[in-house]
C-alpha cells in the first residue's frame, strides 16, 4: 500500500571564496553572509486519500476535493467513489493502500473498523452533530464518525401516472398496494423495474423491512446472532416475500435480477415505470434525466394496518479517519473545513439532508426530502436494522433472494440459505 509522505525540498548552497583579484585589478567580492536568509520554502506537499460510497454524488465529491486544493495548494485529495464500499475498503487495506479518510456504515461499519479509527470526540464540529446521529458512530464512549446525512427510502412514485390510473392516494397497506398495482396494470402502466442486480436494493434496503418493522429489532437480531432464533422466526417474513412477489409480478419478473441501479432510475425517470424502491439519494439522478417529472415518495407497507406503515430513516454513513494515517492533522483539518462549508457542499451541492444542527435543509432538496420530513415530523419512522446484521450479510443475502426471484429457490430454501450465511459469518 502506498503511504502518503511529506515531500520536502532541501536546497544546499555551497559558497566558496574567490581567491586572487578579478580582471582589471578589482578586489575580490566579499564572501556571502552565511547568516543571510534564502527564499521561504513552500509548505510540504500532502496527499490525502479519500474513499467513499454514494456514486450518485461522484462529480460533487470530486469538485469538493478540487475546491479544497484551491484553498490549500499544498494538499491533493485523491478521491475514489465506489458502489461496493465494503469490498473496496477490504481490498485497499489488505493491499496496503490504506485511505486516510473513508466512508463507513452506521454502527456495523463503525463497529467493524473501530480498532482502526481515530477518536473524533473532541473535534470542534462534534457539538453540532444531531443526537440522531450519535448512536451509530459511538463505540465504548468514543465518537468515531462525521455524519454525512439523514436519509430515508421507500417507494418513489410518478404522480402523473398514478393520476392516469385513477389512483388518488398512496397505499398504506399491503392490500392497498396490490390494488394500486392492479389499477396501474389496467391502465397499461408497468409498476416496477426493480434493480435486484444490486445488493443494496434487494439484500439490504428491501430485506431490511421485516427486521425494522419488528417491535424490537435489536433484540430480534441479537437472538438470531445468539442462536436462540432464526430468520424464519421474523414475524413479517412471509409478508416480505408477498411484497417481493408483487414487485416481480407487476415489474420485470425474473429479469429483475439483471436490472442495474442506473437502469432502474432511468426507467422511472423516463416514465416507463410508476414506482421504484429507492431513497432520497436519487434526487439528482432523476432531475438530471427528467427535470419536469412530478414525483414523490411513500413508505412501503408490510401489513394491513395503516398505522404500522413507516419510513426507514437513519444516518447511513459516516466519514472516518484512519488512525494510522501519516496525515492525521490534515485529515482532521479537512473534516473541520467540510463542516464549516457543509451548507455549500453537503446540502446545496450533494443535496443531502444534513445531520448537523447548524446546517439547514432547503426546499431545493426536492420532493423526496419533503415527503421524508413529514414521516420524521410525525414520528413515523423505523430504523435501518440491517446495520445490526453481521458485516457483509447484505451481499450474501442478496444471492439467495436473487435465486428466489429467478425461480431457483422456494421461500423456505431461500431462508435456509440466508440462515446458513448468517451462521457462517458468526464463526469468522
Amino acid at each position: 500500500m502506498k503511504k502518503s509522505m511529506f515531500l520536502a525540498a532541501s536546497v544546499l548552497v555551497t559558497l566558496s571564496m574567490l581567491s586572487g583579484c578579478a580582471g582589471g585589478g578589482q578586489p575580490a567580492p566579499a564572501p556571502a553572509d552565511k547568516g543571510a536568509s534564502s527564499a521561504p520554502s513552500a509548505p510540504p506537499k500532502v496527499n490525502l486519500k479519500l474513499v467513499q460510497g454514494k456514486i450518485e454524488v461522484t462529480d460533487q465529491v470530486k469538485q469538493m476535493a478540487a475546491d479544497y486544493t484551491k484553498e490549500h495548494p499544498n494538499v491533493n485529495i485523491e478521491v475514489q467513489v465506489v458502489r461496493d464500499l465494503d469490498t473496496a475498503l477490504k481490498t485497499r487495506f489488505a493491499s496496503g493502500d490504506e485511505p486516510d479518510i473513508f466512508f463507513t456504515k452506521s454502527f456495523s461499519g463503525i463497529r467493524d473498523w473501530s480498532e482502526r479509527l481515530l477518536d473524533l470526540s473532541n473535534e470542534p464540529w462534534m457539538s453540532q452533530v444531531m443526537d440522531y446521529a450519535l448512536p451509530g458512530m459511538t463505540i465504548n464512549g468514543k465518537k468515531l464518525g462525521f455524519p454525512t446525512a439523514l436519509e430515508g427510502y421507500g417507494f418513489i412514485y410518478n404522480k402523473d401516472l398514478f393520476a392516469k390510473a385513477g389512483i388518488d392516494k398512496v397505499p398504506t397497506t399491503l392490500t392497498a398496494l396490490k390494488e394500486t398495482n392492479e389499477k396501474l396494470k389496467a391502465a397499461g402502466i408497468q409498476s416496477y423495474s426493480e434493480a435486484y442486480k444490486e445488493y443494496f436494493v434487494l439484500g439490504r434496503n428491501l430485506f431490511n423491512l421485516p427486521f425494522a418493522y419488528a417491535k424490537d429489532p435489536t433484540g430480534l437480531i441479537g437472538n438470531i446472532s445468539g442462536g436462540t432464533a432464526k430468520v424464519q422466526d421474523v414475524p413479517l417474513m412471509n409478508n416480505f416475500f408477498d411484497l417481493l412477489d408483487m414487485t416481480a409480478k407487476y415489474g420485470r419478473g425474473a429479469e429483475s435480477v439483471g436490472v442495474s441501479y442506473d437502469n432502474q432510475v432511468a426507467d422511472f425517470a423516463a416514465g416507463k415505470t410508476a414506482m421504484m424502491q429507492q431513497g432520497v439519494w436519487t434526487i439528482d439522478l432523476i432531475n438530471k434525466a427528467n427535470p419536469n417529472l412530478n414525483f414523490g415518495m411513500f413508505a412501503v407497507p408490510l401489513t394491513d394496518n395503516p398505522s404500522d406503515t413507516k419510513l426507514p430513516v437513519d444516518i447511513p454513513t459516516y466519514y472516518v479517519i484512519n488512525k494510522d494515517s501519516k496525515q492525521l492533522e490534515e485529515a482532521k483539518k479537512f473534516l473541520t473545513w467540510l463542516h464549516k462549508n457543509g451548507q455549500k457542499y453537503l446540502v446545496e451541492s450533494m443535496h443531502l439532508i444534513p445531520a448537523f444542527k447548524d446546517l439547514k435543509a432547503t426546499k431545493e432538496l426536492g420532493p423526496l426530502a419533503t415527503d421524508m420530513s413529514v414521516y420524521v415530523e410525525n414520528n413515523q419512522t423505523i430504523p435501518w436494522a440491517y446495520a445490526l446484521w453481521p458485516s457483509g450479510m447484505d451481499v450474501q443475502f442478496t444471492k439467495a433472494l436473487q435465486a428466489y426471484v429467478g425461480g431457483q429457490l422456494t421461500r423456505e430454501k431461500a431462508l435456509e440459505e440466508v440462515q446458513k450465511s448468517w451462521n457462517t459469518a458468526l464463526k469468522k
